[in-house]
């Protein structure tokens, strides 16, 4: 469905953006020599990922023969990245080559003419095109826009990782398959003094997927399609009994003592040291274990989110998570993409699995021969040979870009205090299309 956008606000990016697009170049020509290339990621911490990341786009400027130089703007911060993002769009000077989600989150910069449309580069270069695994790039068409407007840079699916020694001390030999095994288990465990998990609400992405999760392994992909076409909307029972798990998860302490005042950082740390038996995170927490970890990595083990239906045991939040977008700019199109290009291609991830030592990736590529995969990683393959379905954010199908946002803070107030009904009438209020 094609959205019509205030033509003052459209007018008012498409001056700043055409004002912004004679910036970065050196050359009257427009040839890449010497340009600077401002690329803008979640990938500014100390994950093995983001270590792997920044050591190549170093390795790039150093390297390439046409004098490009990469500037690294990337935030790890969700909040700040978003926030830095959208303020730099709003004025024209947003990076060279950013990364977003895909969806309705990128919809108003297709409309207003932002972003590059890199089918041709990918069909210029079929090998590149036809790497990436297949039904990655979805969520950048667009019906009413001809064109693909980001490259997939990282695919996830959403497990639940657990810590097999304290399963096995509290009489478990398995992890939980249903919600009602699920909060059996945590109820064991906390009788025994046991941490069930960590939920760093802090950051209120962490409750947002746990929300999809929900959906997924109570309606599959279909439900995600009804909530983002309102066939079934956010004060529907059914959406409505899915808030009341949350609450209900926090007030029984399966998320730990303060669920809201900690972040996902602390969530890492407390699986890494062993402190609670488990956790619910995408499979970017793959190379974190492997590289953290804090015992024998063997004492990991690695299941689905537990199920509501059973016939959607095998649905996933998951998907591509992430893509590069490109600012349309005449003078640096071709420069970026032989940026992006370098951060995507089969050799690219055949090195981050190496680095890694194990990892999902976007790409069909053959594992270099000193590679060495862990354990984790093959667990997590092994499920994922069962899956039938992915889904990513709930809010990125829906035609309201500011849906995910608003339903996460939404979902946060469950843990303050706000009850299912509340949290289902703050996201439907603020709804603009019926």
């Amino acid at each position: 469905m094609k959205r019509k956008l205030g033509l003052c606000f459209v007018g008012a990016i498409c001056l700043l953006f055409t004002a912004a697009a004679f910036l970065g170049c050196s050359k009257a020509d427009g040839s890449s020599d010497k340009v600077s290339i401002r690329i803008m990621t979640r990938w500014s911490d100390d994950a093995p990922y983001s270590k792997f990341w920044r050591s190549k786009i170093e390795e790039f400027s150093k390297t390439n023969a046409d004098g490009i130089t990469v500037v690294d703007e990337s935030l790890s911060d969700e909040a700040a990245f978003l926030d830095k993002l959208r303020s730099s769009i709003a004025t024209g000077n947003q990076p060279e080559i950013f990364i977003e989600y895909g969806g309705s989150r990128i919809i108003d910069y297709v409309e207003a003419g932002i972003l590059l449309d890199v089918q041709p580069y990918l069909d210029a270069d079929p090998a590149w095109r036809d790497s990436f695994l297949d039904d990655l790039f979805d969520k950048w068409h667009f019906a009413d826009y001809p064109g693909t407007f980001g490259v997939p840079t990282q695919f996830y699916a959403v497990f639940l990782f657990y810590n097999k020694k304290i399963l096995a001390d509290a009489g478990f030999t398995a992890p939980p398959e249903s919600i009602d095994e699920w909060r059996r288990m945590c109820d064991v465990l906390l009788a025994k003094g046991q941490q069930a998990m960590t939920l760093g609400e802090k950051d209120n992405w962490r409750g947002g997927h746990f929300v999809n999760n929900l959906v997924m392994k109570s309606y599959g992909a279909q439900g995600v399609i009804d909530i983002s076409n309102r066939t079934m909307n956010y004060d529907d029972p059914r959406m409505i009994d899915l808030f009341a798990i949350v609450k209900e998860f926090n007030e029984k302490g399966y998320f730990g003592p303060n669920a809201v005042g900690v972040d996902a950082g602390t969530e890492d740390a407390d699986f890494l040291s062993n402190k609670i038996a488990m956790r619910f995170i995408g499979s970017w927490f793959i190379p974190q274990i492997v590289s953290d970890y804090q015992g024998d990595i063997n004492n990991v083990g690695v299941a689905r989110f537990p199920y509501i239906n059973p016939r959607f045991k095998d649905s996933y939040q998951g998907g591509t998570a992430e893509a590069y977008s490109i600012s349309r700019r005449d003078k640096t199109n071709d420069a970026s993409i032989k940026v992006v290009k370098y951060l995507t291609n089969s050799d690219y991830w055949a090195e981050a699995e190496r680095y890694n030592q194990g990892g999902l990736y976007v790409s069909k590529f053959n594992s270099l021969p000193d590679t060495k995969i862990d354990p984790v990683t093959i667990a997590a393959k092994a499920l994922l040979v069962e899956a039938k379905e992915f889904r990513d954010d709930i809010q990125t199908y829906d035609p309201e870009s500011h849906m995910l946002d608003t339903a996460r803070a939404a979902i946060q107030g469950l843990f303050i205090g706000n009850t299912p009904e509340q949290a289902a009438r703050e996201i439907v209020s603020k709804e603009q299309i019926k």
